[in-house]
C-alpha cells in the first residue's frame, strides 16, 4: 500500500507545482515595461551618436565632432514617449589611418504619462581607422563606456532607480561617386553604413517599489543606404541626400523580483524600425575647418527624428 501511494504523492505534487508557481507571481506586482524599457532606446542613440560623430569626423590630426538628435517613438502595446541625445568626440587622427578618440554623451526621454522621466550618460573610448581604395573611401570605429542609468517616478508607478551598464560598439562607413561630377568631389554618391551596439546592465533595485530588475543585455543594429548628389556652394561642397535606415535589436525581457517571488515580461519593442530621411551635409574642399549635417526622418508610423551633426578639422 505504501509503494503504490508515494508515486501518486509524486504525481499529485508534481501536477500542483504549475499553479503554485502561478499563485506565486500573482502577489508580485505588474510592471510597465514602457519606462524600463527606455534605457535600450537612449543606449542605442546615444553609441550610434558617438561612432557616427568619430567616423564622420575623423580627420588627420586633431578633429572635434558633435552632434544633437531628438525625436518621438510610439511602440505597439505600450506609452508614447519623446527623447533627445547630444554628445561630443575629441580625438587625433594619425598619417596611417588609425585614429584614437574619447567621447561624452547624455540623453532623456519623457513619456506621454508625464510621471516617468529616463536619463542616460556615458563616457566613451575608442579607436577608429579610416582609408580608400579603388575609389571606394571607407572607416570605421570600435568604441566602450560605462553608462549611468536613471528613471525617476512615484512609487505608486514604476519607482526610480539608479544604476550602471557597459556598452561596446562598432561604426562602419563606406562612400564612393557613382558618377562624377564636373568638378572633383561633385556628381552622385552613395553612402552605405552599418551599426552594432550592445549594452548590458546588472540586477538594480526599484527604490521605493521594494524589488530589483535582474540583469539584462540589448542588442541594437542599424543598416542605412543613402544616395546624394555633392556640388559646389558656399566655399565648399553642398551634399543633398536622401536614405533607407533599417534598425533592428534585441532586447532581453526583464525578471522583477521582490521577496514573495518574481514575474517576467517582456521589453517594449522600441529598437525595430524602417525610417526616410532627408537631409543636408557641408564640408570644405580639404576636409579642414566647420564641417556639419542636418537631417529629418520619419518611420512609416509617422514618427519624426531631427539630427545635427558638426565637426572641425584643424
Amino acid at each position: 500500500m505504501i509503494r503504490a501511494t508515494a508515486p501518486l504523492r509524486l504525481a499529485f505534487l508534481a501536477a500542483l507545482l504549475p499553479f503554485a508557481a502561478q499563485a506565486q507571481e500573482a502577489t508580485v506586482p505588474v510592471l510597465d515595461p514602457a519606462p524600463l524599457s527606455q534605457v535600450d532606446l537612449l543606449s542605442r542613440e546615444i553609441g550610434f551618436g558617438i561612432g557616427r560623430s568619430a567616423v564622420t569626423s575623423r580627420r588627420d590630426g586633431f578633429f572635434l565632432g558633435g552632434y544633437a538628435a531628438g525625436g518621438r517613438t510610439a511602440p505597439d502595446h505600450a506609452q508614447d514617449s519623446e527623447y533627445d541625445s547630444r554628445g561630443l568626440v575629441l580625438g587625433w587622427g594619425f598619417e596611417n589611418g588609425l585614429s584614437a578618440f574619447a567621447g561624452y554623451a547624455q540623453g532623456a526621454s519623457d513619456l506621454d504619462d508625464d510621471i516617468h522621466e529616463a536619463r542616460i550618460r556615458s563616457y566613451f573610448l575608442g579607436t577608429g581607422y579610416a582609408g580608400s581604395s579603388n575609389g571606394v573611401s571607407y572607416g570605421g570605429a570600435l568604441f566602450m563606456s560605462r553608462t549611468h542609468n536613471k528613471l525617476s517616478s512615484p512609487a505608486s508607478a514604476s519607482g526610480s532607480t539608479d544604476h550602471d551598464g557597459r556598452t561596446l560598439g562598432l561604426s562602419l562607413r563606406g562612400e564612393t561617386l557613382l558618377r562624377e561630377g564636373a568638378a572633383p568631389g561633385t556628381g552622385i554618391d552613395l553612402v552605405v553604413t552599418g551599426d552594432v551596439l550592445r549594452h548590458a546592465t546588472g540586477d538594480y533595485e526599484l527604490a521605493r517599489k521594494g524589488g530589483e530588475i535582474q540583469s539584462r543585455v540589448t542588442y541594437s543594429t542599424a543598416f542605412r543606404a543613402e544616395l546624394g548628389a555633392p556640388m559646389r556652394a558656399v566655399g565648399g561642397i553642398l551634399r543633398p541626400y536622401a536614405a533607407y535606415t533599417v534598425f533592428g535589436g534585441d532586447q532581453d525581457e526583464m525578471t522583477y523580483v521582490t521577496e514573495t517571488g518574481s514575474r517576467s515580461f517582456d521589453a517594449s519593442e522600441l529598437l525595430s524600425e524602417d525610417q526616410l530621411s532627408l537631409g543636408l551635409d557641408y564640408g570644405t574642399t580639404d576636409g579642414r575647418g566647420l564641417g556639419g549635417r542636418l537631417e529629418a526622418a520619419s518611420n512609416f508610423a509617422g514618427d519624426s527624428a531631427l539630427r545635427l551633426h558638426l565637426s572641425f578639422g584643424f
